[in-house]
Protein backbone atom coordinates (compact mmCIF):
# COMPACT_ATOMS: atom_id res chain seq x y z
CA UNK A 1 0.00 0.00 0.00
CA UNK A 2 1.17 3.63 -1.01
CA UNK A 3 1.82 5.95 1.69
CA UNK A 4 -0.73 7.91 -0.35
CA UNK A 5 -2.93 5.47 0.33
CA UNK A 6 -2.22 4.89 4.04
CA UNK A 7 -2.98 8.69 4.57
CA UNK A 8 -6.53 8.21 2.56
CA UNK A 9 -7.48 5.72 4.91
CA UNK A 10 -6.26 7.35 7.93
CA UNK A 11 -8.06 10.46 6.74
CA UNK A 12 -11.10 8.91 6.08
CA UNK A 13 -11.49 7.48 9.16
CA UNK A 14 -10.11 10.57 11.13
CA UNK A 15 -13.00 12.97 8.98
CA UNK A 16 -15.89 10.28 9.85
CA UNK A 17 -15.09 10.30 13.95
CA UNK A 18 -14.45 14.08 13.89
CA UNK A 19 -18.08 14.66 11.71
CA UNK A 20 -19.45 11.81 14.24
CA UNK A 21 -18.49 14.12 17.25
CA UNK A 22 -20.35 17.25 15.33
CA UNK A 23 -23.34 14.93 15.07
CA UNK A 24 -23.64 14.28 18.64
CA UNK A 25 -22.97 17.76 19.19
CA UNK A 26 -25.41 18.73 16.67
CA UNK A 27 -28.16 16.26 16.81
CA UNK A 28 -30.92 14.03 18.95
CA UNK A 29 -32.21 11.30 17.72
CA UNK A 30 -30.97 11.66 14.29
CA UNK A 31 -32.66 15.22 13.91
CA UNK A 32 -30.63 19.02 14.10
CA UNK A 33 -32.19 20.21 17.18
CA UNK A 34 -32.17 23.87 18.29
CA UNK A 35 -28.81 25.05 20.10
CA UNK A 36 -27.54 28.24 21.11
CA UNK A 37 -25.29 30.25 19.25
CA UNK A 38 -22.51 30.08 21.37
CA UNK A 39 -22.88 25.82 21.36
CA UNK A 40 -22.36 25.82 17.28
CA UNK A 41 -19.53 28.36 17.80
CA UNK A 42 -17.90 26.61 19.94
CA UNK A 43 -18.59 22.85 18.41
CA UNK A 44 -17.18 24.74 14.59
CA UNK A 45 -14.27 25.08 16.60
CA UNK A 46 -13.61 22.20 17.93
CA UNK A 47 -14.84 20.90 14.45
CA UNK A 48 -12.54 22.59 13.02
CA UNK A 49 -9.25 21.90 15.50
CA UNK A 50 -10.03 18.40 15.69
CA UNK A 51 -9.36 18.32 11.72
CA UNK A 52 -6.57 20.05 11.53
CA UNK A 53 -5.40 18.07 14.86
CA UNK A 54 -5.86 15.16 13.59
CA UNK A 55 -4.41 15.21 9.49
CA UNK A 56 -1.20 17.04 10.99
CA UNK A 57 -0.64 13.90 13.30
CA UNK A 58 -1.26 11.38 10.44
CA UNK A 59 1.14 13.37 8.23
CA UNK A 60 3.57 13.39 11.01
CA UNK A 61 3.19 9.42 11.29
CA UNK A 62 3.77 9.06 7.88
CA UNK A 63 6.61 11.01 7.46
CA UNK A 64 8.15 10.16 10.62
CA UNK A 65 8.10 6.25 9.54
CA UNK A 66 9.68 7.38 6.20
CA UNK A 67 11.97 9.61 7.59
CA UNK A 68 11.36 12.32 5.57
CA UNK A 69 8.66 13.19 2.89
CA UNK A 70 6.32 11.35 1.02
CA UNK A 71 7.26 10.85 -2.45
CA UNK A 72 5.17 11.90 -5.14
CA UNK A 73 5.13 11.21 -8.58
CA UNK A 74 3.05 12.40 -11.98
CA UNK A 75 0.95 9.23 -11.51
CA UNK A 76 0.75 10.76 -7.55
CA UNK A 77 -0.27 14.33 -8.38
CA UNK A 78 -3.08 13.09 -11.34
CA UNK A 79 -4.46 10.98 -9.03
CA UNK A 80 -4.72 13.88 -6.42
CA UNK A 81 -6.39 16.37 -8.78
CA UNK A 82 -9.04 14.16 -10.34
CA UNK A 83 -9.87 13.17 -6.38
CA UNK A 84 -9.78 16.94 -6.04
CA UNK A 85 -12.28 17.53 -8.87
CA UNK A 86 -14.84 14.71 -7.50
CA UNK A 87 -14.83 16.33 -4.50
CA UNK A 88 -16.06 19.05 -6.23
CA UNK A 89 -18.78 18.00 -8.25
CA UNK A 90 -20.17 16.37 -5.00
CA UNK A 91 -19.71 19.95 -2.85
CA UNK A 92 -21.16 21.53 -5.99
CA UNK A 93 -24.13 18.78 -6.63
CA UNK A 94 -25.23 19.03 -2.24
CA UNK A 95 -25.00 22.86 -2.73
CA UNK A 96 -27.66 22.55 -5.98
CA UNK A 97 -29.80 20.33 -3.93
CA UNK A 98 -29.91 22.47 -1.28
CA UNK A 99 -30.53 25.41 -3.70
CA UNK A 100 -33.20 23.94 -5.18
CA UNK A 101 -35.04 22.27 -1.69
CA UNK A 102 -35.17 26.51 -0.60
CA UNK A 103 -36.55 27.47 -4.07
CA UNK A 104 -39.26 24.39 -3.43
CA UNK A 105 -39.93 25.40 -0.48
CA UNK A 106 -40.54 28.88 -1.29
CA UNK A 107 -42.59 28.28 -4.45
CA UNK A 108 -44.13 24.93 -3.88
CA UNK A 109 -45.13 24.92 -0.42
CA UNK A 110 -46.41 21.65 -0.53
CA UNK A 111 -44.37 19.80 -2.77
CA UNK A 112 -43.08 16.24 -2.47
CA UNK A 113 -39.52 16.51 -1.62
CA UNK A 114 -37.96 15.29 1.81
CA UNK A 115 -38.17 18.70 3.57
CA UNK A 116 -35.06 20.32 5.05
CA UNK A 117 -35.95 23.34 7.79
CA UNK A 118 -33.37 25.58 6.00
CA UNK A 119 -34.50 28.66 8.35
CA UNK A 120 -33.27 27.35 11.14
CA UNK A 121 -29.47 28.56 11.84
CA UNK A 122 -28.62 25.01 13.15
CA UNK A 123 -30.23 22.85 10.66
CA UNK A 124 -28.88 25.26 8.22
CA UNK A 125 -25.11 25.23 9.72
CA UNK A 126 -25.37 21.44 10.33
CA UNK A 127 -25.93 20.94 6.28
CA UNK A 128 -23.52 22.35 5.15
CA UNK A 129 -20.28 21.54 7.33
CA UNK A 130 -21.73 17.91 6.50
CA UNK A 131 -21.85 19.33 2.86
CA UNK A 132 -17.86 20.01 2.77
CA UNK A 133 -17.28 16.29 4.89
CA UNK A 134 -19.18 14.58 2.16
CA UNK A 135 -16.44 16.24 -0.47
CA UNK A 136 -13.78 15.30 1.94
CA UNK A 137 -15.32 11.59 2.43
CA UNK A 138 -15.65 11.73 -1.92
CA UNK A 139 -12.57 12.85 -1.99
CA UNK A 140 -10.54 10.43 -0.23
CA UNK A 141 -12.77 7.35 -1.66
CA UNK A 142 -11.64 8.73 -4.95
CA UNK A 143 -7.99 8.36 -4.31
CA UNK A 144 -8.56 4.80 -2.50
CA UNK A 145 -10.44 4.09 -5.55
CA UNK A 146 -7.73 5.54 -8.42
CA UNK A 147 -4.78 3.45 -6.63
CA UNK A 148 -6.50 0.53 -6.79
CA UNK A 149 -7.61 0.43 -10.33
Amino acid sequence: MTEQEKFAWASLAASVLVWAFFAMRMTDAGSVVEVAPRHMIFTYVMLVVMFAASHAIIATVLVAGRRGRIASDERDRAIEARAERIEGYVVVSLVNLLVIQALAEAALPGHMLPRVDLGSVPTLVFVLISTLFAGHVAKQLATLWQYRT
